[in-house]
């Protein structure tokens, strides 16, 4: 069993991949229950054998966020095998977080200021100081890591805790119940999908993260309202709105690894235990979004 201090310890490490999914537009301000005509953010591929249930999650929640859906409860309980973005317990070691901020940072003595346009940087620092913070917490660090920073001091004040995220939520959860465990990936691979972008596309990746923290304070009820209503269409007309000036960060952050999601979630289907799939719900919708990616391979899917 995992105690409470290491389960504090493993949500509050888990800051890369929040980010990561911060761009799929799934956090809202409560979790919700059914839409007016019953739908949830939730779907299933079924064969002979089992059934994939897969998750559109939102990654940091309020207090006021639970009890969940009884459908995704009874989805859970149903599935002897959980099936999640990364493993908590190895993004929470100290090894991998050295390696995140070595990573994130400059380590030829340059600072931030010189790897970024003026107006971008003045744009984080009115962000920066209007947060009651200072520039020189941020003067070393490279474009992507201010970003995470900046995300995570940002969504706190606003009021979400990844501590209450759907994700913690299982994770905790599956290992006290003792449910086979499947990660879609690695800490090291993720470290290398956000500290790979080249240095124009990173400054990019700023911008969108000081433009989406401004949005998602704006929008929260359009957000709330295609989670609450299981709008996989209206989730994906958002997420392609506030992406469609970084075509780049879309390909790389969404399209790509949902393919490579989709193939090994592929794999799953007609094996012997039913599996329930956790992934951000802007992963789940749209065109090239593993639904869409899953029916195109002959999987049929069917909203809970």
């Amino acid at each position: 069993m995992i105690s409470h201090g290491r389960h504090i310890m493993m949500v509050r490490c888990t800051w890369l991949t929040v980010f990561i999914l911060v761009f799929a537009w799934c956090l809202v301000p409560a979790m919700a229950y059914a839409g007016k005509d019953g739908r949830i953010f939730l779907w299933s591929v079924s064969s002979e054998k089992n059934t994939v249930y897969l998750l559109g999650s939102v990654h940091i929640l309020k207090k006021d966020a639970y009890p969940l859906d009884e459908r995704i409860e009874e989805a859970y309980n149903d599935a002897e095998t959980i099936m999640f973005e990364a493993d908590m317990t190895e993004v929470a070691k100290p090894a991998t977080r050295l390696k995140m901020i070595t990573a994130g940072t400059y380590q030829d003595g340059s600072t931030l200021q010189q790897h970024i346009s003026g107006r971008t940087y003045d744009l984080l620092k009115e962000k920066v100081v209007g947060q009651g913070m200072g520039m020189d917490r941020f003067d070393n660090l490279r474009p992507w890591l201010c970003a995470v920073t900046l995300s995570g001091v940002e969504l706190k004040r606003m009021g979400f805790e990844a501590a209450l995220g759907i994700d913690a939520y299982f994770f905790t959860r599956a290992h006290n119940d003792h449910k086979d465990l499947l990660f879609l990936e690695s800490s090291d691979y993720q470290i290398e999908l956000i500290a790979g972008i080249p240095d124009d596309k990173s400054e990019d990746l700023l911008k969108q993260t000081i433009a989406e923290l401004e949005v998602i304070k704006a929008r929260s009820e359009d957000i709330l309202s295609a989670w609450t209503g299981g709008d996989a269409q209206m989730m994906d007309a958002i997420t392609r709105e506030s992406l469609k000036e970084y075509p780049y960060i879309r390909g790389r952050l969404f399209i790509q690894r949902n393919t490579d999601w989709t193939d090994k979630i592929e794999k799953l289907i007609g094996n012997e235990k039913d599996v329930l799939v956790i992934v951000g719900a802007g992963h789940l919708a749209g065109e090239d979004g593993v639904l869409d990616q899953l029916e195109k391979k002959g999987h049929p899917v069917v909203q809970q």
